[in-house]
């Protein structure tokens, strides 16, 4: 089977190194030259890849230009730019063209393989080097085609920075402009991106879905193929268009993605918006937002990885009014949304000097521009820290947002309280609660209960257990105890001391041994619950002789 053969029917890009390794020693063969290089499936993939990627743009861009097509690639992807990205004109050969496709690069790059003596013997041209300015300046004239790979519009990097201008101007200068993806939410990220220069990326095709001509069967994937993503997975065009998003939402996504980027927003547990199965006995389903957070839906919690126990932990909780508007069937939506919540549980800024600089810079530019999100996100991050400077700065921020938001309204509210200001102090509490926040919900009960208004702090309490929040389920297991209803006690205690809160699981094992010692309840029942609940203060002791400055900061 030729190569153009089995371009044409390879299933993917296993198939295709198959046919490639048997076309390469035919060649050395007819050529009576020694092939000294080992070619197996693994090590032949990644020189396979980019030719079968130019290959098939090439296929759907329904260009019909005969004899020599120069493709400009823009990519800072080193596997592309192997040995002077002359895998990457083998593309000719794969369409029945061979010598006929001429890679162009704004970047010279030797990034020399061991295949090399492979490409010299095989005759394989070097890509020819240009460079931004001329490629802009030649518009239309420029190349036949434009290939950008993994278009990262949210780094800073300059050479990021230079290829995004650039692909932008060759799709308005009429210039047929193709990108390749790592998955669908990088695709609906770089859009939201976009928005603002007039450009969209177009899925070929018209729609992502499996077998449809904008998923690369050739591409190198990460977590299997096709959709899931991976290395040129996801195939689009670059079309000039009229912007869709306000400056709010075009404000919102740049400021959360380019923030992750800044972090390092690498996470391989779960891909965003998946449904996570497998936590707690699938009693919960989280699905996974940006990075190293999921969402409960059913109540809130917010969650994040711990990366040494590869457990799940409770990092926050998202209030009711946000969670309503979850649009979880929508990717594209959910995206967005999700960048406001990435923002609003933003815990720390990146410990590198330079990173935290950015971030800084970052956060405070975007609040500058009227993005409450990013103050929220710039005022949490002082907020953990211990110096006096930094607590000040939090406060000052939040005190600027005042109570147009439940996490400013909240902080505001325990400020109030801490100088004796009790009706300032409840009045806060209310608006945080009223926007379905659970710990202002709580919070706002235990004001009213100290207040000889207990009719109206139970409901609250109530309310805050029913979704989850630990602080609720623990004051309700104190009444409860105190109240000589124990077996109830346990019940609500057992609901905080799950998510690791420590108060209750100390209060249910004197609870239980109470129980136990006055033969109160059920003893099988109780001795269970008694000997969980030390498990789980094992556990808590453990965590915290391990990470006793993390969990001092989460406190």
């Amino acid at each position: 089977m030729s190569l153009t053969q089995a371009f044409s029917s390879a299933k993917n890009l296993k198939e295709l190194a198959t046919a490639w390794i048997h076309h390469v020693k035919q060649q050395f063969r007819e050529r009576d030259v020694p092939l000294e290089v080992r070619l197996d499936l693994d090590g032949t993939a990644p020189f396979v890849a980019p030719s079968a990627l130019v290959a098939t743009v090439i296929a759907n861009s329904g260009l019909t230009i005969e004899g020599r097509l120069r493709v400009l690639l823009l990519a800072s992807d080193p596997l592309i730019r192997i040995d002077n990205a002359a895998w990457a004109s083998m593309a000719g050969d794969l369409l029945g063209r061979p010598g006929q496709v001429e890679i162009v690069q704004c970047v010279a790059v030797e990034a020399p393989s061991a295949f090399a003596t492979i490409a010299a013997t095989l005759e394989l041209p070097s890509s020819t080097v240009t460079d931004h300015q001329s490629v802009c300046a030649a518009g239309k004239a420029a190349a036949d085609l434009a290939i950008w790979l993994h278009p990262a519009n949210e780094a800073s990097e300059p050479i990021e920075m230079e290829m995004a201008a650039t692909a932008v101007a060759l799709a308005h200068a009429g210039v047929p402009t193709f990108a390749a993806c790592f998955n669908l939410t990088d695709l609906y990220s770089q859009n939201y991106l976009l928005d603002a220069q007039g450009v969209v990326l177009e899925p070929v095709g018209g729609e992502v879905r499996r077998g449809s001509p904008a998923i690369n069967r050739f591409g190198i994937g990460t977590a299997g193929a096709g959709v899931e993503g991976g290395w040129g997975a996801i195939l689009a065009q670059l079309k000039p268009c009229s912007p869709t998003l306000s400056n709010e939402e075009v404000l919102l996504a740049n400021t959360a993605l380019r923030l992750r980027n800044i972090e390092g927003g690498l996470h391989n547990s779960w891909q965003f918006g998946q449904r996570i199965n497998g936590v707690a006995f699938n009693r919960i389903i989280p699905i996974g937002l940006l990075g190293n957070m999921a969402l409960d839906p059913a109540t809130g919690h917010v969650l994040i990885e711990d990366y040494t126990t590869k457990e799940l932990r409770l990092s926050g909780h998202l209030w009711k009014s946000k969670l309503n508007v979850l649009p979880a069937t929508d990717v594209r939506k959910l995206l967005l949304w999700a960048c406001d919540v990435r923002l609003c549980f933003q815990m720390a800024l990146p410990k590198e000097d330079h990173k935290r600089t950015e971030a800084r810079e970052l956060l405070e530019s975007a609040y500058g521009a009227g993005l409450v999100a990013a103050g929220i996100a710039l005022a949490r991050s002082y907020e953990v820290m211990t110096s006096v400077e930094d607590q000040a700065k939090a406060a000052e921020i939040y005190r600027e947002i005042g109570d147009q938001h439940p996490l400013s309204a909240y902080f505001l509210a325990h400020e109030a309280a801490e100088v004796g200001q009790t009706e300032e102090a409840e009045r806060l509490m209310r608006v945080s609660a009223s926007f379905g926040y659970p710990l202002a919900q709580t919070d706002l009960g235990k004001i009213l209960f100290s207040s000889e208004r207990g009719n109206e702090a139970l409901p609250l309490f109530r309310d805050a257990e029913a979704v989850g929040d630990t602080e609720a389920a623990f004051v309700l297991g104190e009444l409860n105890a105190q109240a000589g209803r124990f077996m109830d006690s346990l019940k609500h205690l057992r609901k905080a001391w799950g998510y690791g809160h420590a108060g209750a699981v100390e209060l249910a094992i004197q609870v239980a041994q109470h129980m136990l010692a006055t033969g109160d309840g059920k003893r099988s029942l109780v001795k269970r619950e008694l000997r969980e609940a030390q498990d789980c203060l094992k556990k808590l002791t453990r965590r915290v002789e391990a990470h006793p400055l993390q969990e001092k900061g989460k406190a």
